[in-house]
């Protein structure tokens, strides 16, 4: 048996698993939905980089046609270039107005319409300023220019864009034409939130066409939700029942896992995606996420490709409470090794946290994921010269996590993720363009040796 609570509803209702789209439909309205798994059968596998290109906010880095040189084409220590990432990720998680796309990201309420069509619009910019382009015009221009010095390439640049998915219960998003009306969409409806991605990805793909980009094609579109689920769901310790409760301790279902995936709108999305639309659909959950487990992330929810984020990088380490916080290289080795089998790709991660300056010494034992003693330089009260004196090094970025980015490295080279997966690959911001203009030879050393496993991958 299964309880449905409404908050809304002066009567809780007790029906079967077999009549919970009944008693969904008698509150929310008809959700005639389909539920076949759909993707596609020649699935891209092998060895893609995308880079994760965070774009649209004001307060992102512009990625205009300046910026873009450094992730299109890669110059070495030695002097010599060479075509760096062969695709590229647009995404953005909240507007201007700090309203987010989606149940799971950050943002003060949901997105409307109003700034779905923002986030069309930041895709396919022509913002000009002194010079410098931004949006998917960037890409392409920069792409031509440094043809120039490359040559035309031995591959086709491709983009994938993200779309946002609907916010639970969110009355307020705004209309679409709908057999030759309009029609108010209210997400309560399953149908509605299908209807509004549906219309999103029209409008993308329409755009796009109509661009006549001569350097870049699109490649697939991305799910940037990092669950499956359209909220906050996690098992109830107690019922055993999976439960989106919120943080006021109120709930509008709880559902169990059948249920659950039935409220879930990304089969139909998928299925829209490949059946009508003739594209790929790409997802890059956190580790653990409902629906990434075994071959389900394929074969349940339809997408072509699943990149597992690893999460090792994460936190600078000597400042974490507790070691158990911090994913070790065995862990890291596990988790490659999980994903290769099930098909799946990684996530390559750093961030600007190892530009923050420090003072550290290396350990007198040997700490694998903990090499370095770090002190930082704000909260260190003693002069320069004592520091020394006690042993410790002044370092503009953290050695600690360099360590750490070179055991990615190691660990994605020996477990033959280099050799067998597609990765994508985060940066922040725009930690990359740091990494790439950097002076030290430590670090210009180890994007030099991304840079060439890349450059093997697609030449």
């Amino acid at each position: 048996m299964l309880m449905l609570l409404c908050i809304n509803c002066k009567t809780n209702t007790t029906v079967t698993d077999s009549g919970v789209n009944t008693a969904v439909d008698e509150i929310y309205g008809s959700n005639q939905v389909s539920y076949a798994p759909r993707y596609n059968a020649a699935m891209q596998s092998g060895t893609d980089d995308m880079i994760a290109m965070y774009y649209g906010n004001k307060n992102r880095l512009k990625w205009g046609k300046n910026e873009l040189q450094n992730v299109v084409m890669h110059t070495f220590s030695d002097g010599h270039k060479d075509w760096f990432f062969p695709t590229f990720l647009y995404l953005e998680f909240k507007s201007d107005n700090y309203l987010k796309f989606g149940d799971n990201q950050v943002g003060d309420a949901p997105a409307t319409k109003k700034e779905w069509e923002w986030l069309l619009n930041r895709y396919f910019s022509t913002d000009y300023n002194g010079g410098n382009y931004e949006g998917l015009k960037a890409l392409d221009e920069c792409i031509e220019s440094c043809k120039k010095t490359l040559g035309a390439p031995a591959f086709r640049h491709k983009v994938v864009l993200g779309i946002p998915s609907p916010c639970t219960d969110f009355t307020e998003w705004g209309s679409i034409r709908k057999g030759g009306r309009n029609l108010k969409l209210d997400f309560r409806n399953v149908n509605h939130k299908i209807e509004a991605v549906k219309w999103f990805v029209d409008e993308l793909i329409k755009r796009f066409e109509a661009q006549h980009y001569k350097n870049i094609t699109l490649d697939a579109l991305y799910w940037m939700e990092e669950n499956t689920t359209m909220t906050r769901w996690h098992k109830d310790n107690r019922s055993g029942r999976w439960t989106n409760r919120r943080a006021d301790n109120k709930f509008d279902y709880v559902f169990d896992s059948h249920a659950k995936r039935h409220n879930d709108v990304v089969i139909d999305i998928s299925e829209y995606v490949h059946s009508v639309k003739g594209q790929k659909l790409y997802w890059i959950p956190y580790w653990g996420a409902y629906g990434s487990d075994g071959m389900s992330w394929r074969h349940t929810f339809g997408f072509d490709r699943c990149d597992m984020q690893t999460a090792y990088f994460w936190g600078t380490p000597d400042y974490l409470a507790s070691p158990k916080e911090l994913v070790t290289t065995s862990e890291l080795i596990n988790r490659c090794t999980v994903a290769l089998q099930d098909g799946k790709g990684l996530e390559f991660e750093m961030n600007a946290q190892l530009f923050v300056p420090c003072y550290a010494k290396r350990k007198n034992r040997t700490d694998i994921e903990r090499p370095f003693e770090i002190v930082k330089v704000e909260g260190c009260n003693k002069r320069p010269n004592q520091m020394r004196s006690a042993g410790y090094q002044h370092y503009n970025y953290n050695p600690c996590l360099l360590a750490r980015m070179e055991n990615l490295i190691n660990v994605f080279e020996e477990q033959g993720v280099f050799q067998r997966a597609n990765i994508t690959y985060y940066f922040d911001n725009s930690a990359i363009l740091t990494l790439c203009n950097s002076n030290d030879s430590q670090i210009r050393g180890l994007v030099d040796r991304l840079a060439g496993f890349i450059c093997e991958r697609h030449n």
